[in-house]
């Protein structure tokens, strides 16, 4: 390795949810006297935790912000990036930031790198213009030199989206998301009271949590449904909350659908906390209906707290969920979802197999294999630049 450190400029669309966690995990434990790390992304709401966050892994963050009267610049600030800097490697965080960095890296060619975090939605090629919207994308990511998957379900998905690209040079590599344990493997027995108390509810009241982003994917509305199904038709087990903690474009939404669910009583919403791990530990169980996931973080995290998890069988989060004490119901499936939530509040089953299986979970999902891959992938990537040079 060259004295002078790896730049890596990371282009990131939004830095929310998953993907901040996803940084912060990985790019943690990168060495830094090896590698220089920068981050362009769009801003959002909680810059400042943010900056913090990445300052700690010694990471300088760039926000694309609006030029004249262009509010999307990010693939603006990547030419400026690139132009002015001597960046060995870029790593796109999804499909659509990577073609911001596939336009503007026609200029440059730097080796690409793109972590695949989401499906490709339909609605992305609907009308006339459709058929051609996917063929300019997938001429655009022809020039991407590895595919990147957090998980095997989304990267087969991404081959579906885009058979052509199979025949191309690029590779194509899984390095499953993970996490760092200890925090949240560290026991906590005062969680639940504390929790408790801060939410103003007696030990007897179920707390159930949901933590993400309000947005149609993660099914919240399932969560609106099976509890005003529990109320209606299991009112002797209507003793509980659902504590839905995180930030997102359909927040208002979602309040809209609890009040109109008659079930206002029944939710508790607060802002996004990047401490979460204090809220999990007091959670009876964790809720995560969602309709798709590319390979979710919550899940190991959930799992080495040793809270019970009721989980959909969707793309990514059935993967993430294999061979765990998981509670797993159909996608969509309200009832399953309504009967697995009186399971846990009526028997402490779930909560023993999931408190055994902890240390298992924090050897499984320790994010020092998945650092220790993509450090891995991003030396083999700078060899190769040098051997052809």
């Amino acid at each position: 390795m060259d004295k002078r450190s790896v730049k890596v400029l990371i282009v990131c669309q939004w830095p929310l949810g998953g993907i901040r966690t996803y940084l912060k995990y990985v790019y943690s434990l990168f060495p830094r006297d090896e590698f220089a790390v920068t981050i362009l992304a769009n801003p959002v709401t909680d810059q400042e935790s943010f900056v913090e966050d990445m300052a700690a892994a010694d990471i300088k963050v760039v926000w694309a912000k609006p030029v004249l009267a262009v509010k999307d610049t990010l693939s603006l600030w990547t030419l400026a990036l690139l132009a002015r800097g001597r960046y060995d490697l870029i790593h796109s965080q999804g499909f659509i930031s990577a073609v911001h960095v596939a336009v503007v890296n026609l200029l440059f060619r730097i080796p690409h790198v793109l972590t695949i975090h989401g499906i490709v939605e339909g609605k992305y090629f609907k009308g006339r213009l459709g058929w051609l919207k996917h063929r300019l994308l997938y001429l655009l990511l022809r020039n991407v030199s590895v595919f990147h998957g957090v998980g095997e379900d989304i990267l087969e998905h991404f081959k579906r989206a885009f058979p052509g690209l199979q025949k191309g040079k690029a590779r194509w590599v899984v390095i499953t998301n993970g996490i760092r344990p200890e925090r949240f493997l560290a026991k906590n027995d005062d969680a639940p009271r504390q929790l408790r108390t801060r939410l103003g509810v007696n030990r007897e009241t179920a707390i159930f949590g949901f933590f993400g982003r309000f947005m149609p994917q993660k099914g919240f509305n399932y969560i609106i449904e099976a509890v005003a199904r529990i109320k209606k038709k299991s009112p002797q087990h209507g003793n509980l909350v659902v504590l839905a903690v995180g930030s997102g474009d359909f927040e208002r939404e979602c309040r809209q659908e609890v009040k109109a669910a008659g079930v206002e009583e029944t939710f508790i919403f607060h802002p996004f906390d990047p401490q979460v791990v204090d809220f999990i530990k007091g959670c009876d169980a964790v809720l995560m209906p969602s309709n798709w996931e590319a390979y979710p973080i919550l899940t190991s995290e959930v799992f080495c707290c040793g809270i019970p998890l009721i989980a959909s069988d969707c793309i990514g989060l059935r993967e993430a969920t294999r061979h765990t004490p998981a509670l797993v119901v159909p996608v969509g499936d309200v009832e399953a979802l309504a009967e697995k939530m009186v399971t846990v509040m009526t028997s402490s089953a779930a909560r023993q197999a999931h408190q055994t299986f902890r240390v298992e979970a924090a050897e499984r999902f320790d994010v020092k294999h998945s650092a220790e891959k993509l450090l891995g992938l991003f030396r083999e990537v700078q060899r190769r630049v040098r051997t052809v040079d």
